[in-house]
């Protein structure tokens, strides 16, 4: 069932409480919730006083007051009229306290004494109800208006149509619009578009294309704005296919398309993979300058030949884009500057830096995370000089560039260049998150002995006043590696305070330290531990217990180890076959060396 098939009754079973709190009134009810005092009443019923008293009143925001005066007015012959009840509608809701509660308890009125609305006391509600923001309760009024015989105004429909719109309320939206269709009104252009361009998003291209036909037939909103969204929306689902189909069906029907038309299609193409269909499109734009490809479609393509690892390709594309006379922006070059990153095409790096700075442009902090992809592949030299360029250069960074830069600094072993950018970031309102510590700590863990480490991990103010596992983590393998019995208990002890626990990385680090200081027995303990209780051991686990086991000559052990890990629901890797291999041959333990190799 589409947006489109709900009833009007299906929206009115939403309302929050209006029809009940309505439906059970009585005049009696109403009596006994009302205090009825001749405070304001005239001794004689004078017409026109009541009516200055009960407006007065209602203007204040004493809804009980005035509606013991409105009471009164049953006094007078052919009193109180729906004309009566209009007006101290009206001026209630001028009052500075109008709420919902106050709308229902003179709604109320109107129903005990049976008095029959028109159509000002069907608009003036509306118009407080939209006050109190109670779009829901407005569109059930709606409703019972047009069972009355009254058609609500254009303004009215338009009020609550944009009000779901803004809540975000797209199935209410669509109904609205839907009533003001048969009505035959047409919703305003942009709220029409901001109905598409949010269904869209949300996946829910079905009912959008739904209100796109339904328009389409009433002659409205033939605007390319109109039915872009959708487009993009199926081209970003993977549903080029139905994407090019409803593109081909909108040029049938006369619309015309642009360039952001065409950019959808070359966007699924590129996505999929497609670039024959891709560049196709591309060449179809240059033979219109009305559509002619602008730097978001050539860059569309280029980060897809990217993503596909065809990087020379996007290079290329680059040189002929400038050639036809587009300029590409730095959205652009980052792309092409993170993909040669992960490459490790330094000269084409710095090539493209060049040219960069030769037409003027300045990078933003996402050229200078675009150059992380350098660090991964040992380039850290390059990166640091290309990165510290940028930082210098006055622009505006973020906590993300600060910490690449840290990387580069850790590994180019400058620590008091870590602490002094720090400070850099602190002074220019940037606060360091646990990335940022982490990276020093690691830095301070490539010193022995530890003391330094340790002193930073326990002195530097972590954010939340606390670091987290990878924090631990860092410090304690560090320690295990090299044995530091002190700071591994001093480790162990902080994550016990703090509530932290061990993950599967912090007992293999246990099982490390163990098994290099020669105590199996604990090691084997830590293993049986983590089987019983968890976390699940990984492959590196078992590795770590195997050395650990081959070191204190215990080959057969570790070879057992070996047989089991199937059992532990693990696969052995290849330095599985190596740590028992190596240790067989060592020991001239033929017969297992021959066993392993058979596995």
């Amino acid at each position: 069932m589409t947006l489109f098939s709900l009833p009007a009754k299906k929206i009115c079973k939403k309302v929050k409480s209006f029809y009940q709190f309505m439906s059970i009134s009585s005049s009696s009810s109403l009596a006994r919730s009302i205090d009825i005092t001749e405070q304001h009443i005239p001794h004689r019923p004078d017409y026109v006083e009541l009516i200055r008293n009960m407006q007065s009143l209602a203007a204040s925001g004493n809804v009980n007051q005035s509606l013991q005066v409105f009471h009164f007015l049953k006094n007078i012959h052919g009193k109180p009229s729906i004309y009566d009840y209009n007006a101290l509608l009206n001026c209630y809701l001028k009052s500075k306290d109008v709420c919902l509660h106050g709308i229902l308890v003179l709604q109320l009125e109107m129903i005990s004494l049976e008095l029959q609305p028109n159509l000002p006391t069907f608009n003036t509600l509306l118009k407080g109800l939209n006050l109190v923001g109670e779009t829901k309760v407005g569109f059930w009024v709606v409703m019972v208006m047009c069972k009355y015989g009254f058609v609500p105004s254009f303004d009215a429909l338009s009020t609550l149509f944009k009000n779901f719109l803004d809540s975000m309320e797209l199935a209410d939206a669509i109904t609205v619009m839907e009533l003001m269709l048969e009505l035959g009104y047409v919703p305003r252009e942009p709220k029409v578009i901001l109905l598409v361009n949010s269904l869209s998003k949300h996946g829910m291209i079905k009912d959008a294309c739904l209100v796109f036909f339904k328009l389409l037939g009433k002659g409205c909103f033939q605007s390319s704005y109109f039915y872009n969204p959708m487009l993009w929306s199926l081209c970003k689902s993977d549903q080029v296919d139905s994407a090019l189909a409803f593109f081909c069906y909108v040029e049938k029907k006369g619309l015309v398309h642009n360039e952001c038309s065409y950019t959808a299609l070359v966007y699924g193409f590129s996505k999929k993979g497609l670039f024959r269909e891709a560049f196709r499109c591309l060449k179809i734009m240059e033979t219109d300058l009305s559509c002619y490809p602008n730097a978001k479609a050539y860059t569309t393509i280029i980060k897809s030949l990217c993503d596909y690892g065809r990087v020379k390709e996007s290079l290329c594309l680059l040189g002929e884009m400038e050639k036809k006379g587009c300029e590409p922006d730095i959205v652009t070059y980052n792309i092409i500057l993170r993909a040669l990153s992960q490459e490790n095409m330094v000269l084409e790096i710095y090539n493209l830096c060049e040219s960069l700075y030769g037409k003027g442009m300045t990078p933003d902090r996402y050229t200078a995370t675009a150059l992380s992809g350098l660090l991964k592949r040992g380039s850290v030299g390059i990166a640091h000089n290309c990165i510290r360029d940028i930082i210098s250069s006055g622009i505006k960074v973020d906590v993300a560039v600060y910490n690449v830069y840290l990387y580069c600094l850790c590994y180019a072993r400058e620590p008091e260049g870590l602490l002094s950018m720090v400070r850099s970031m602190i002074q220019d309102g940037i606060e360091p998150n646990n990335i940022t510590f982490n990276t020093i700590l690691k830095s301070f863990c490539e010193d022995k002995p530890l003391d330094k480490a340790l002193e930073f991990f326990e002195g530097v103010d972590w954010p939340e006043m606390r670091p987290d596992l990878v924090s631990f983590n860092t410090i304690l393998s560090s320690a295990c590696k090299i044995g530091d019995s002190s700071v591994v208990h001093r480790v162990v002890d902080l994550m016990e305070i703090e509530g932290v626990k061990l993950n599967v990385v912090g007992f293999t680090c246990l099982m490390q330290y163990f098994g290099n200081v020669g105590n199996v027995s604990d090691c084997l303990k830590v293993f049986e531990h983590m089987i019983s209780y968890g976390p699940h051991p990984s492959v590196v686990t078992v590795n770590t217990l195997m050395v650990s086991l081959c070191k204190n000559g215990e080959v057969e052990a570790a070879h057992q180890v070996f047989n089991n890990l199937k059992s532990y629901g693990l696969e052995p890797d290849s330095r599985s076959y190596n740590i028992l291999l190596r240790a067989a041959k060592n020991q001239r333990k033929q017969i297992l060396a021959a066993d392993t190799n058979r596995r």
